[in-house]
């Protein structure tokens, strides 16, 4: 039952919002009583908390799948960034950012889970693809990650990119093209070319 709740409860913030969902709501949609859910929970800060863990981790572990079936690096990313189109399809509302404002702490743990996954990833693809030829060199690769970061992070603000001048695919697909074309050389752009144009 409570893998059931906070299953629904992942499916309403996604579609409604964090702050739009009450817990009647909930219970409603699984027929059940409001009192079951506070059996398992002690109220919507932990609910919330539980339903953000599930999310990251189920992603989390599509993202480690990827990196295990030995990619070039490009198309490990491109991977990589459709698994997170795809969950970013579940949302109608802004769940990160309703989260920031209303529960900072969740928010801040999110935030450090998100940084240390991408860290890793990333230090992985960025050794692979310098191993490879695909990749300059010379690149400081702890800038180049916080770089990755960040951006990836601020896409999905809709304060910086407003969904009625930019859709949220496209501007993905821009931002990655741009970041894997700096950090290229000859031999890699070709390649990302390659990639691209599948």
């Amino acid at each position: 039952m409570k893998d059931k709740i906070i299953q629904k409860a992942a499916d309403l913030y996604f579609k409604y919002g964090i702050k739009n969902v009450t817990m009647d709501q909930i219970a409603s949609e699984l027929g059940i009583s409001k009192k079951t859910i506070y059996q398992h929970f002690i109220g919507k800060e932990a609910l919330v908390r539980d339903t953000v863990d599930y999310i990251f981790d189920q992603i989390q572990s599509q993202i480690d799948q990827v990196c295990m079936m030995k990619l070039n690096p490009y198309e490990e990313l491109f991977k990589i960034k459709d698994i997170i189109k795809e969950n970013l399809k579940r949302s109608d509302a802004s769940p990160h950012y309703q989260l920031k404002k209303y529960y900072p702490e969740i928010a801040a743990t999110l935030e450090q889970r998100k940084f240390d996954s991408i860290m890793e990833c990333l230090e992985h693809n960025l050794k692979k693809g310098m191993k490879q030829g695909f990749y300059k060199e010379n690149l400081n690769k702890e800038f180049i990650k916080r770089m990755y970061f960040v951006n990836t992070l601020n896409l999905s603000n809709p304060e910086l990119f407003p969904p009625e001048l930019f859709n949220k695919n496209e501007t993905m697909d821009m931002f990655l093209n741009m970041f894997l074309s700096g950090i290229s050389t000859k031999k890699g752009r070709k390649k990302l070319k390659e990639i691209s144009n599948k």
